[in-house]
């Protein structure tokens, strides 16, 4: 919520215990049990005007205020949550592929969550309702800032469970119920479990994969294969026919055995038979490098 700067002034002064915590409560409407309207939030700015507090739509319909309402706030402490049970209002929130993530980045928004509070959450452009049905360990309200929290469901409003099939496969053994224990009880989590591992096997068939293609001989014959065979196979016959063209002197480089201190330049270059060098070659070979240096600055003698 938004708070005004004469808040923080009087908090400054006082002993808090930190994050900020704030209960809200209407004194003028009462819940069905007969008690006082009332939610548990953070602070996110201490900019609002003096006298007025700025509250989430969400909010406002849970403490039933209207815009100008009168509404009490008082600083709490709360403990850190360890387990929240969250009921959906419809039934599409079963179509939400992966419902860890989506929760995980909504609840970031949330200081603290109160029972028989109606919080809504937005994914791909549209809103979800989930009331709080309980908290642990405290009864009433949870903090939620930096904590590891489980989140568990109770069926959506409008969810219908489906019917087991009767049969011989479908008494279980005290071995299979037993290695089962720790899975959701309700058919709904089984739901939700179902669609995230779906979702995961799906992405998982969509990652790239690589060599998983097919080679195939260009060249027709009697020795054409009647299948297409994988690339790996084509590979090792074109290497092992080619090992077999290789005569055993051509298999290894013959080594130079040069004296110390000698370079090689390669092989001395001999004409084809039949053609003889002419002289003016010849001569050409020999005044190779026969010239002398010059030296543009001449040295001046002392």
């Amino acid at each position: 919520i938004f708070m005004p700067p004469s808040a923080l002034d009087e908090i400054s002064q006082l002993e808090v215990v930190y994050p900020l915590l704030f209960k809200l409560q209407n004194d003028e409407e009462e819940s069905s049990s007969g008690t006082k309207l009332r939610t548990h939030c953070g602070v996110l700015e201490f900019t609002a005007e003096e006298g007025r507090v700025y509250l989430p739509q969400w909010m406002m319909d849970t403490l039933r205020l209207s815009p100008g309402s009168a509404v009490e706030v008082i600083n709490v402490a709360l403990l850190h949550g360890s387990l929240v049970k969250l009921q959906p209002q419809s039934v599409d929130f079963l179509d939400i592929s992966d419902h860890r993530a989506v929760l995980e980045n909504a609840l970031r928004r949330f200081s603290a969550l109160t029972v028989g509070d109606m919080i809504t959450i937005e994914y791909n452009n549209h809103e979800y309702k989930l009331n709080v049905l309980e908290t642990q360990p405290s009864p009433s309200a949870i903090n939620i800032v930096e904590t590891d929290l489980s989140v568990d469901f109770a069926p959506p409003i409008g969810y219908v469970e489906p019917t087991a099939q009767s049969g011989p496969g479908s008494q279980a053994s005290n071995s299979s119920s037993m290695a089962n224990i720790n899975q959701p009880t309700s058919s709904m989590a089984k739901d939700i479990r179902q669609k995230e591992d779906a979702a995961k096997g799906e992405a998982a068939s969509l990652r790239f994969q690589a060599f998983r293609g097919a080679g195939v001989r260009l060249s027709s014959g009697a020795d054409k294969p009647s299948s297409v065979r994988s690339y790996a196979s084509s590979t090792a016959d074109n290497n092992e026919k080619q090992s077999q063209d290789i005569s055993p002197d051509d298999e290894t480089p013959v080594p130079l055995d040069l004296p110390i201190g000698t370079l090689f330049f390669g092989y001395k270059l001999i004409p084809p038979p039949g053609s003889e060098p002419t002289d003016a070659n010849d001569a050409n070979e020999e005044d190779k490098f026969q010239g002398e240096g010059r030296v543009l600055r001449q040295r001046r003698k002392r």
